[in-house]
């Protein structure tokens, strides 16, 4: 899929639709709303520093940080990012301060930390040469629940219908959809006010995805509990400490009305051990648009808070060299 998409990336009848917006604009053909239009947004910055700088940085995170820049970031020795999507491995300098940041989005937040997948998915260097160079290991039978792709049905749609020589087709459908219905197509719905677009699943009353599904109190202790076992976990590796920092869905912040309170409930529980990066009431104590309207993720402004609380937790390790 990788390779396709990259051979599709043109301007071309065969080409992908292009997401110049956005996302969900994309996901959902409203390109011709401009209401739901990318924003750009205030250029990032790097705050002055002119402390220490002894602390190596793993960020292990997702769609939210793949693209930070690290020289935004002030006081680094080194910085490494771990993209969530497979098994990484990482290798720790003694001679520095070594700290783990687990940025994670809201929607996922519940399926990852309902096991211990983490620990497995991110493992000592040589733990990982040992395991993948055992000479029984080609000899395992195959788990068999992985013989599809989790997002095979997405790849097939892909493949099969997303071509840009077709998208008048599906525009015309978005346009009847949203004119007359004021809905969006597929896995997108519009927010209350008609400003944003929504992950359909961020918003279903079901699902572990939801920021409106109904949450019990054994819920809230599984998360817990597996997110000590992982703190537990990287601190005996040789973390000087691990953070959590879980990204609000943008209907948690836009649209907060039935919010079911995933984030507070994890991030106040007395018996959690992991320090938080509480981006969530940085992001509730702000009045400024800090979302994409069109877009799953969040524009400079929001960026720019979790860097600058970012920055904050590296300038605390370098004074403690």
């Amino acid at each position: 899929m990788k390779y396709l998409s990259e051979k599709r990336g043109v301007d071309a009848w065969w080409g992908v639709y292009p997401e110049n917006h956005g996302d969900l604009v994309s996901m959902s053909y409203l390109d011709f709303v401009p209401a739901f239009k990318h924003i750009e947004g205030p250029t990032l910055i790097k705050r002055p520093y002119s402390g220490p700088a002894n602390t190596v940085l793993y960020l292990n995170g997702d769609s939210y940080t793949q693209h930070l820049d690290p020289s935004l970031l002030n006081g680094l020795a080194a910085y490494h990012y771990i993209s969530r999507y497979g098994p990484s491995s990482y290798y720790l300098d003694t001679t520095k301060n070594n700290i783990l940041v687990i940025e994670i989005a809201e929607r996922i937040f519940r399926p990852y930390f309902d096991s211990l997948r983490m620990i497995h998915d991110f493992t000592p260097a040589r733990l990982a040469e040992t395991i993948f160079a055992h000479p029984a290991y080609g000899a395992i039978l195959p788990d068999m629940s992985n013989l599809f792709n989790s997002n095979i049905n997405q790849n097939l749609q892909f493949n099969l219908f997303n071509y840009q020589c077709l998208m008048p087709l599906f525009e015309s459908k978005a346009a009847l959809n949203y004119y007359a219905f004021k809905r969006a197509s597929g896995r997108v719905v519009i927010s209350d006010d008609g400003s944003f677009l929504f992950l359909k699943e961020t918003v279903s009353y079901t699902g572990t995805s939801s920021a409106y599904s109904p949450l019990t109190p054994d819920d809230i202790t599984l998360l817990v509990n597996n997110l000590n076992i992982t703190y537990d976990h990287f601190r005996a590796a040789g973390f000087k400490e691990v953070y959590l920092s879980v990204i609000p869905s943008s209907a948690t912040i836009v649209q907060s009305k039935g919010y079911n309170n995933l984030i507070p409930l994890v991030q106040n529980d007395a018996r959690l051990k992991i320090k938080i990066i509480d981006v969530y009431s940085a992001f509730r104590n702000n009045t400024e648009q800090l979302y994409q309207p069109g877009d799953s993720h969040w524009n400079n402004k929001g960026l720019q808070i979790f860097i600058d609380l970012l920055d904050k937790v590296i300038a605390k390790h370098n004074k403690q060299i």
